[in-house]
């Protein structure tokens, strides 16, 4: 069964993460799922918004596909 391990409203650093975890040898998909926003927020960003969702196909990899997300996440940050 597959996992959900990373969840984000950028689409660019979605992918990023799909394309770089594939290239590693990760199984991976990725979900869009459609968020309904606050009163508040559709004047501001419009009525919806999408969230990427990164699954992971294979629970075996879970543990380190997990560190390796991790890794990969500090790097962009720093």
């Amino acid at each position: 069964m597959a996992s959900k391990i990373f969840t984000t409203n950028d689409q660019l650093l979605g992918s990023y993460l799909r394309n770089l975890m594939e290239s590693a040898g990760y199984s991976v998909l990725t979900q869009k799922t459609r968020i309904e926003t606050s009163q508040e927020q559709q004047q501001s960003f419009g009525d919806i918004d999408w969230h990427s969702e990164l699954w992971l196909i294979h629970d075996a990899d879970l543990a380190k596909a997990q560190q390796f997300l991790q890794q990969a996440l500090s790097r962009e940050s720093a």
